[in-house]
């Protein structure tokens, strides 16, 4: 007798225990889809609004980099006159301004707040790094115009030079976390 009572009561109880964990799990995918189409969302403007702006400030990062900068030390004294290295340091400097200022205003608003926080570290770090190699070219460009070619001079413009390396390279590791976050392929 007493056998059948528990488990009469114990029927209830497991058939509710049944109901409320189908509804936990239907709580969950809907989470989850809600996550996944919040992503998805997130994803195709990073792709469509960001993505674009991002890969062309990059190129001119390295475009000014190697159009003026390395055919200027590479050919100096040889095919490279003292006032072609002035007048290409003097551009590869307003160069650097200016992406320095255009980086910026690259929006990002429609990122999750976590996801922003992580474009907002890679445009400080581009910025930096964008400021550096702007550095490093007026340093240059007054090395050529007056002349002074000392150890110490160059020295101070290559430590510019690395100073920008490392906050590319910060850049770089803080936008491959975001695209990673994202699901994002860096070809697409």
């Amino acid at each position: 007798e007493k056998t059948k009572d528990d488990s009469e009561k114990a029927t209830p109880e497991s058939a509710e225990k049944v109901e409320a964990d189908k509804k936990a799990k239907a709580d969950a995918d809907a989470d989850a889809k809600k996550d996944a189409d919040k992503l998805a969302a997130e994803k195709k403007y990073y792709l469509t609004d960001v993505k674009p702006k991002v890969d062309t400030m990059m190129s001119l990062y390295d475009k000014a980099w190697n159009e003026l900068w390395k055919p200027t030390f590479e050919g100096l004294g040889t095919t490279v006159d003292v006032y072609t290295a002035y007048g290409n340091m003097k551009q590869l400097e307003q160069r650097y301004d200016s992406l320095y200022k255009t980086i910026g205003s690259i929006d990002g608003s429609g990122l999750s707040k976590e996801n922003e926080e992580k474009f907002n570290e890679f445009k400080t770090n581009m910025k930096n790094a964008a400021m550096w190699r702007g550095e490093a070219a007026e340093k240059a460009r007054k090395m050529f115009d007056e002349g002074n070619y000392s150890p110490s001079k160059f020295d101070k413009v290559k430590t510019d030079v690395s100073y920008a390396d490392n906050e590319m390279m910060l850049a770089i590791l803080a936008l491959t976390t975001l695209e990673m976050a994202l699901g994002v392929d860096r070809d697409e």
